[in-house]
């Protein structure tokens, strides 16, 4: 379990260890419930000042003590795959601000599965089912994730749980990330321009995937779809949160609004945040499996189809025809 403790041994590192201690004491259930021998506690802070008070926050007795100064997210996740690599940990848990960054770039890094605002975890035969908030929190959903290790972001509402406290820590390592970057120099390091979304604003054709797609494999099916029907591709919040795609073709809200002229959207559920970045596409194509999600009722054209066979299918055609729309 991973505490940010960067500012201070108080406020949000106290609530981020409760957090913690009390998803292991009533967030897990059944087969899941870890042995809390092995347990680890990995604290990362900037102030040494800090140090021995966030030791004793850990809610483990096993506790691993990270120096950053000043804050590097790629840094500590380096760390932490790390970490993983060598244990063969199954279960990583995060809280707090940094929590759904760190579980995201650990569980691309190490081939794992990602979910936060996490409430509660079982194990089953099919792998970690866990269960978090969808649809901007309106309804709470049910997740089996089958890739390890595990990373889960707890859902901020533990933080209200009160947590007991070990009264001895053994301390497995301290590793002072702080002197990683001495000695570099800027011209042994390249430069690479970040990847750029304005090819979808001012789009005519968009095609969108989002979450029904399910792997990362079939997202980059639908992408070099797109490709071949010379479209821009734009994605959904989580997939760009399972790191399936880059950021920047990220659709809705908190990414591109775009305005084309026809987009065909492929395994989204429709969520507000997501139909506001396309709602003012003028013919909206929704190809889902299930006909009674909000996506169907948003489009004018439905769908109800495996979305990666419709879309292949489609591009054959108008290769076929010799012409692009």
């Amino acid at each position: 379990m991973v505490i940010d403790g960067r500012s201070g041994a108080g406020g949000a590192a106290v609530r981020q260890a409760r957090a913690l201690a009390a998803f292991l004491r009533d967030g897990l259930g059944g087969d899941a419930q870890p042995r809390m021998d092995d347990a680890q506690s990995v604290i990362v802070y900037a102030d040494r000042g800090d140090r021995e008070a966030l030791l004793a926050l850990a809610p483990t007795r096993l506790v691993r003590l990270v120096a950053v100064a000043p804050w590097r997210s790629e840094q500590v996740a380096a760390v932490l795959a790390d970490l993983a690599a060598a244990g063969g940990a199954a279960l990583f848990l995060f809280a707090g601000r940094s929590g759904p960054e760190l579980a995201t770039r650990l569980a691309c890094r190490a081939g794992g599965s990602v979910r936060t605002g996490v409430l509660d975890a079982e194990v089953s035969s099919d792998g970690l089912l866990v269960r978090a908030p969808m649809y901007s929190g309106h309804l709470v959903g049910r997740f089996a994730l089958t890739a390890w290790p595990c990373c889960l972001c707890v859902d901020a509402a533990w933080g209200d749980a009160g947590a007991e406290r070990l009264s001895a820590h053994e301390l497995l390592a301290e590793t002072d990330e702080t002197a990683r970057p001495e000695g570099a120099r800027l011209d042994d390091v390249e430069v690479v321009p970040a990847p750029s979304s304005d090819d979808l604003p001012a789009s005519r054709f968009v095609v969108a995937a989002g979450r029904g797609a399910g792997s990362r494999q079939w997202i980059e099916g639908v992408a070099a779809v797109a490709r071949r029907l010379g479209a821009s591709f734009g994605i959904s919040r989580p997939v760009a949160m399972h790191a399936w795609a880059p950021m920047d073709r990220l659709l809705g809200v908190s990414g591109a609004r775009v305005a084309p002229e026809v987009c065909i959207v492929v395994g989204a559920s429709g969520a507000p945040a997501f139909l506001w970045g396309i709602e003012r596409a003028t013919l909206i194509i929704a190809v889902n499996q299930d006909g009674k999600a909000p996506m169907a009722a948003a489009a004018d054209v439905v769908v109800v189809d495996e979305g990666l066979a419709v879309i292949e299918e489609l591009a054959g055609i108008v290769e076929a025809a010799g012409a692009l729309a």
